[in-house]
């Protein structure tokens, strides 16, 4: 086999990250803030990602991974990103506002925005912008070429020229797709969306200007790819049933390819033929970035890298954190069933604790609640193993902790990336440089270290599992008599 390259790009809610993988084995990752294109919207404090801004971040992203490589040898590029996030570009591809995200509340207040699951959706977000551009005047919006497109799809339009959502973040929504794969008309909202195309499948080829911006190769494909959960489960090897995808950022997902009569809500996985189930789970790595904010401020501001004050934590107490409960719905709760306005919560607080127990709590608090998303999995097959990628990844005793938990072995991803990675084996397989996705996952994807549950350390975690769903279904009343 020749020698190649491919690139992934993953615009994630907290960090834009550009990965190039090797044919030779080599990996370079460039990683930006993604807070650097964030604003506050003309007319909320919410804060809104400013799209302009997210190209220019995107391409010094490129242009740093291609130093000193040559460029010629990238064969293609994959899209990953944050959803159901979207921004509104007109005909020409110009920004129309700011990218709404997932963690923007306001769609979900207004009436009729929402969806039957409760939580952020498409639809939503959708609506709501078809809304704030009636609010602004604009008339004929379809007519106008108005669209609506995820982050990711925003970049693929400044490399290619095309404008295309993929399938797989299409199967999320509830309005139909038409017989032509596109999405129904059936509300004016349905009607911003552009063209359906696989996530493997090419959207386009990087143009002159995008070379010209980020110095890749003019003329190679772009692949579609999907939501940075559903692409990181190829990035994981969940190609085929057993395999569980645990998705650790600034959120979590829990994710597995659906067996055959599966009676639980699916998505179209980001290969052909299957379907994922996934269950977005809590705000885990955002609630250990804010436990790690308040409890050890000096850590926070000075390191990127926190592994030693968890690791420290772990070791100093024990499995239950001594009685403390920890609720991680500091965004609201999304499974197994989406509350919005549910909020995080320390329960069982004594004079006795210290920080490290209640940092210990935070992460059983977002395990736990893994698990009372997973129990919801009544014919999800067989599970053989979990593969753990993202920033959680990065911490063993995390995963320790999670083996324990569920009661499987859990394996940590060589490329914790995982997003990155998945949109890479996508860009390969748009540029048919593998016979078939379980080579290209052969390939790619490996094991680093595996993490075997230990029954000895059960009954903590027990006692700390059933407290955790006491403490969750007792304050439902409470969240219920503070609604949006």
């Amino acid at each position: 086999m020749r020698d190649f390259s491919l690139m992934g790009i993953d615009i994630g809610t907290s960090a834009v990250k550009v990965l190039l993988w090797r044919r030779d084995g080599g990996l370079r990752l460039a990683c930006r803030a993604a807070k650097e294109s964030y604003v506050k919207g003309c007319t909320s404090d919410v804060p809104e990602q400013d799209p302009i801004r997210l190209w220019q971040i995107v391409a010094a992203c490129i242009r740093e991974v291609l130093l000193g490589c040559d460029p010629q040898t990238v064969a293609g590029v994959g899209l990953a990103g944050h959803g159901p996030s979207l921004v509104a570009v007109d005909s020409d591809g110009g920004p129309v506002g700011n990218i709404i995200t997932w963690t923007d509340p306001r769609p979900l207040m207004i009436k009729d925005c929402g969806n039957t699951y409760g939580g952020p959706s498409f639809e939503a977000t959708a609506k709501w912008i078809y809304k704030q551009l009636k609010s602004a005047g604009k008339r004929d919006i379809q007519e106008s070429g108005i669209r609506v497109l995820q982050p990711k799809d925003y970049i693929g339009l400044r490399l290619t020229g095309e404008m295309r959502i993929d399938s797989s973040a299409a199967s999320c929504m509830e309005w139909r797709l038409d017989d032509t794969g596109n999405i129904s008309l059936s509300d004016p909202a349905g009607g911003l969306f552009p063209k359906v195309a696989d996530p493997w499948e090419p959207i386009g080829r990087v143009t002159q200007d995008a070379q010209e911006a980020t110095g890749l190769p003019q003329g190679i494909p772009v692949a579609s790819g999907s939501i940075d959960a559903f692409v990181e489960a190829l990035g994981a090897g969940v190609i085929e049933p057993g395999l569980i995808c645990d998705s650790t950022g600034t959120s979590t997902c829990v994710s597995l390819v659906a067996p055959e009569g599966c009676s639980l809500q699916t998505v179209k996985h980001v290969i052909p033929g299957e379907r994922l189930i996934v269950a977005p789970v809590s705000y885990s790595g955002g609630c250990l970035a804010w436990a790690m904010s308040c409890l050890f401020p000096e850590v926070y501001r000075s390191q990127l890298d926190w592994s030693g004050t968890v690791a420290e934590a772990l070791d100093r107490s024990k499995p239950g954190a001594s009685g403390l409960v920890f609720l991680p719905y500091l965004v609201g709760k999304r499974s197994p069933v989406a509350i919005p306005e549910a909020t995080g919560a320390f329960l069982g607080l004594r004079p006795e604790h210290r920080s490290y127990h209640m940092l210990r709590s935070v992460l059983e608090g977002c395990t736990y609640a893994m698990r009372r998303s997973m129990e919801a999995w009544k014919d999800s097959g067989n599970a053989m193993e979990i593969r753990a990628v993202g920033n959680g990844a990065r911490h063993p005793g995390w995963l320790k902790m999670k083996s324990d938990v569920l009661n499987l072995p859990v394996a940590s991803m060589k490329v914790k990336e995982g997003t990155a990675l998945g949109a890479a084996i996508l860009g390969g397989i748009a540029a048919n440089v593998f016979g078939s996705v379980k080579e290209a996952v052969e390939t790619v994807v490996l094991v680093d270290a595996v993490f075997m549950p230990e029954e000895t350390k059960g009954d903590g975690y027990r006692q700390g599992y059933l407290a955790f769903c006491k403490a969750d279904d007792s304050l439902e009343d409470f969240w219920s008599s503070r609604k949006l």
